[in-house]
C-alpha cells in the first residue's frame, strides 16, 4: 500500500490544530481555510487565520490573496513552496507591495490590466524594454514644486527616458487618462484588427496584439497601487505569514 502523501496545505493545517486552532476537514485545496481559536504560531494579531496555499507568486497574486484575507477581518497565511520564498518575501518584505522605494517614492510592479483611455481605446508605447511605472517628485509645469506632496506625479519610463506623465495615481480610475498622456494609443476596429494611433494619425494595423508587439508597441499595463487594492484591514495585511512545509516540519515567517 502506498503511503498517504499529505499536500503542503494539509500538513499546515496539522500544525496549526496542534497549537489550538480549529480548521475544518476535509478541505478544499483551491480555496482559503479559515481556523480560528489557537495560538498565532508567530505572535501575531489574535484574529481568525485564513490560509491560503498560493501557487501562482506573482505581485497580483499575492497581494489578491491577503486582500481579501485582511478584509474579512482575519491574518492572512500563505501556505509557500520553497522555490517560490524569496519571490514572496520580495513583494512582502521592507517595500511592501512595491517594486522599490527610491528617496521615499515609490517603484510599482505592473499587473496584466491594460491602461483604458477615455476614448475607449488602450495605451501603447514603441519600446525594446518592459515600461516601468515609478512616482516622480519634481516641479510641475506650473512652477509648483511637489516634493512634499502626497500625490506626486505618476511617471512611464522605458529606454531610459519617460514615455508618459500622470498628475497622479488617481487618474488610472475610471474614465481613465486622456489620450494625449500617452505617445500612442490601440484598439480593434470593425474589421477585427488591432489599429494603433500616435497623438495625430493611425500609424499601423496588425492581425493581433503578439503582430503589434513584434513591430515594438508595447500595450501598456497597469502598475499595481496598493492602497487601490488593499482598502481594508491594512494592518492586517501588513501582517502576512508565510507557512513552509518540508520533511522537517513547517515553519513560520511573518512580516
Amino acid at each position: 500500500m502506498t503511503p498517504h502523501n499529505p499536500s503542503r496545505l494539509e500538513a499546515v493545517l496539522a500544525d496549526l490544530r496542534d497549537r489550538g486552532y480549529c480548521c475544518p476537514d476535509p478541505i478544499e485545496d483551491e480555496t482559503p481555510v479559515v481556523a480560528t481559536g489557537g495560538d498565532h504560531p508567530t505572535g501575531g494579531p489574535d484574529v481568525a487565520l485564513s490560509i491560503d496555499r498560493l501557487r501562482a507568486v506573482t505581485p497580483l497574486t499575492i497581494t489578491g490573496r491577503i486582500a481579501t484575507a485582511a478584509h474579512a477581518g482575519r491574518a492572512p497565511v500563505l501556505v509557500v513552496d520553497e522555490w517560490g520564498l524569496e519571490d514572496v518575501r520580495a513583494v512582502l518584505g521592507e517595500s511592501f507591495l512595491l517594486r522599490d522605494r527610491v528617496d521615499d517614492r515609490r517603484q510599482f510592479y505592473s499587473i496584466p490590466d491594460r491602461i483604458a483611455l477615455s476614448d475607449g481605446r488602450y495605451a501603447c508605447v514603441r519600446t525594446d524594454t518592459e515600461p516601468q511605472w515609478r512616482e516622480d517628485a519634481s516641479t510641475t509645469a506650473t512652477g509648483r514644486d511637489r516634493t512634499d506632496t502626497d500625490d506626486p506625479r505618476l511617471l512611464l519610463e522605458a529606454d531610459g527616458s519617460i514615455q508618459a506623465v500622470l498628475e497622479s495615481t488617481d487618474a488610472l480610475t475610471c474614465p481613465g487618462p486622456d489620450p494625449a498622456a500617452f505617445p500612442y494609443r490601440y484598439g480593434r476596429g470593425p474589421d477585427k484588427r488591432i489599429h494603433v494611433f500616435d497623438r495625430d494619425r493611425e500609424v499601423g494595423r496588425y492581425a493581433g496584439i503578439a503582430a503589434m508587439r513584434a513591430n515594438a508597441y508595447r500595450p501598456v499595463a497597469m502598475p499595481l497601487v496598493p492602497e487601490q487594492h488593499v482598502r481594508t484591514g491594512g494592518r492586517l495585511a501588513r501582517s502576512a505569514t508565510l507557512a513552509v512545509a518540508t520533511a522537517d516540519g513547517v515553519t513560520y515567517e511573518r512580516f
